[in-house]
């Protein structure tokens, strides 16, 4: 998993390598200042300042310091050692603080990395991983489990670095002060780390299963705030909170239980460096009083160096606790990073796709998960015609058109466009040749004016966007909206009603001018005048085009080409609106009942599969 990790880190190389040697001047620097309490309490002593029992740590300090210090001046020598000490300090404050503000930075670039890389992986991935994965699990992948990743590659790993340093350079301090008490104080650390390997398995599990359960409770969330007028309607307030009490109840439960197994990590290291520190006065004192190897200046040291090594070592032992939520969340985006992505699959070698004839259907049957949904549907559509295909709801309309920009692929038989397979073309250029216009129009929270040409910000003139809205009778309506064509419409253009937005939608497709519409029925549920406004944009964006329509309302398409009947996946009935009535099957039926009750679709019959 760091393997994988570090390529997120390699753009920064300069910041990494800054804040490691800051971090590790600044531990030497910490480690140099402790090492002058040797000559203070060796003058307080009223001994020789510099100690040669404290091996090359005395030959440092001598090096160094040796020459500032004047025996016959105890106070003159005492004020040059805490002068050294405050500058020493200083200057590992501030190596701290610039290792601190890079490693700020280098947290929110490598975020801001894995973010992008993230979503530009997941807009690219077929569209059924998005039926297949909840929103929520989606969108917490992409704020939460990037935000927890860049833990184990920058937070952790400059302060660790930062432990690990100050941790070096205490030891070897520590071994030229006396050898023999830092074997015995370096004894526990191997003990530490492997008492703590099964805690820290335990952790990663359960902080990949909590991460699971944020993604239900952030899915709930969005679901509620998605559908709440649906939830005000039906009085379903209580029935949603209930969902959210059971998903935040188990959220909550989850980071109790990871927060009291990572909580045990702190309080073991501390307990035993503070057993370890007892136990080291004690054989230290044997050193000074019985065996005369040390002085008590150099035991005071030596005692204050292991003090201090229990802060970073507290540190370090908390490093693998964190790791493993980051870890458990690094696994989590690798999930969707693994997806592999529609260029992927994309087999396709035809990078300029144009379409002169006809779309054709040969024996095509597609299952969704093992469950059929298309077979054996043959057609041809061609170019300048009008395909219109009805039926009850799940017999697989939606589905067959969803194949042409190879949203889905076929798994027997082939689509083609002027007789070549669609599987041969690039994506890009395939889809470069449609328009979709559906019942549930997608507008996003921009102007106007993006929202018709959609995809292509600068391609177009403002002469060629308003021309657009004029021929889908948007124009009006934009102009009278606070700032026209640059009015923000909210998400999902709340700010418009349905016919306004679908006559955008149409506006859309008018601009960009493809030669295929898919055009899902796009009048169902509006009211009678928009309806009429709707669908003579429709006209106008059906003229010289080759169209696929999933029809709802019968009316609408009486003028098709040619009709398809579908139901259950296969092909019924097929013809214009007068054979298909003369022939007294089930279109006829469809057409008779719809005409008895105009304003009601009977049982079973549906907009769109």
């Amino acid at each position: 998993m760091y393997r994988r990790l570090l390529p997120y880190l390699r753009p920064h190389a300069w910041r990494m390598g800054a804040t490691m040697f800051c971090n590790i001047a600044a531990a030497l620097l910490d480690a140099f200042s402790l090492a002058l309490l040797i000559p203070f309490l060796n003058i307080l002593f009223d001994q020789s300042p510099l100690s040669l029992k404290a091996g090359w740590v005395s030959d440092l300090l001598n090096a160094t310091v040796g020459a500032l210090l004047d025996p016959a001046d105890k106070m003159g020598s005492l004020r040059q050692v805490i002068l050294l000490v405050v500058g020493a300090m200083l200057a590992k404050n501030m190596l701290v603080w610039v290792s601190a503000s890079l490693g700020a930075s280098l947290q929110e670039f490598v975020t801001r990395d894995l973010r992008n890389a993230l979503y530009r992986h997941l807009v690219k991935l077929p569209l059924g991983y998005f039926t297949r994965m909840k929103s929520g699990q989606i969108l917490s992948r992409v704020i939460n489990d990037t935000a927890e990743t860049r833990l184990v590659l920058t937070h952790l790993m400059t302060h660790s670095l930062q432990s690990i340093a100050m941790i070096v350079a205490y030891v070897a301090f520590l071994v030229g002060i006396s050898w023999k008490l830092t074997l015995i104080a370096l004894f526990v650390a191997p003990v530490l780390i492997g008492a703590m390997q099964p805690m820290l398995r335990k952790l990663r599990k359960g902080a990949r299963r909590r991460g699971n359960v944020h993604g239900e409770m952030t899915s709930v969330v969005q679901e509620t705030v998605g559908g709440i007028r649906l939830v005000k309607s039906f009085g379903a307030e209580g029935y949603e909170e209930g969902r959210f009490y059971e998903a935040s109840g188990k959220y909550a439960a989850s980071t109790i239980k990871l927060t009291r197994l990572a909580y045990l990590a702190p309080p073991l290291a501390e307990v035993v460096g503070t057993i370890m520190a007892l136990f080291l006065l004690w054989i230290g004192a044997q050193e000074v009083l019985l065996h005369r190897t040390m002085s008590g200046a150099d035991l005071i040291a030596f005692l204050m160096y292991v003090l201090r090594l229990l802060h970073p070592l507290k540190q370090l032992s908390q490093a693998p606790t964190i790791a493993q939520s980051s870890l458990a969340s690094a696994e989590r985006l690798f999930d969707v990073l693994d997806a592999p992505a529609e260029t992927q699959l994309d087999k396709g070698t035809v990078t300029s796709a144009r379409f002169e004839r006809e779309v054709a259907f040969e024996g095509v049957s597609f299952a969704y998960d093992g469950d059929p949904v298309l077979q054996n549907v043959s057609f041809t559509a061609s170019k300048g015609s009008v395909v219109a295909l009805v039926g009850p709801s799940g017999a697989g309309k939606t589905t067959t058109v969803d194949l042409i920009p190879r949203f889905y692929q076929p798994d027997r038989g082939r689509i083609t466009i002027d007789g070549v397979d669609t599987r041969e073309i690039r994506l890009d250029a395939l889809r470069s040749l449609m328009g979709i216009v559906g019942q549930d129009t997608v507008l996003f929270n921009d102007t106007v004016r993006s929202n018709i040409a959609y995809g292509a910000p600068g391609r177009f003139a403002d002469e060629r966007i308003e021309e657009a809205a004029r021929a889908a009778n948007a124009h009006e309506f934009i102009r009278e909206l606070p700032e026209g064509y640059d009015t923000l419409l909210g998400e999902r253009g709340t700010r418009l009603s349905g016919g306004q937005r679908q006559r955008i939608a149409i506006a859309r497709a008018l601009l960009h001018d493809p030669p295929i519409l898919i055009l899902d029925e796009a009048t169902s549920a509006l009211d009678t005048e928009s309806e009429r406004l709707v669908q003579e944009a429709i006209e106008r964006l059906l003229e010289g085009r080759t169209v696929f329509v999933i029809a709802h309302r019968l009316s609408t398409i009486v003028h098709a080409d040619i009709i398809l009947v579908m139901d259950r996946g296969v092909v019924v009935e097929r013809g214009t609106h007068t054979e298909l009535m003369d022939n007294k099957g089930v279109y006829n039926r469809l057409y008779s009942l719809q005409f008895r009750e105009p304003d009601a679709l009977p049982a079973g019959i549906g907009a769109g599969a």
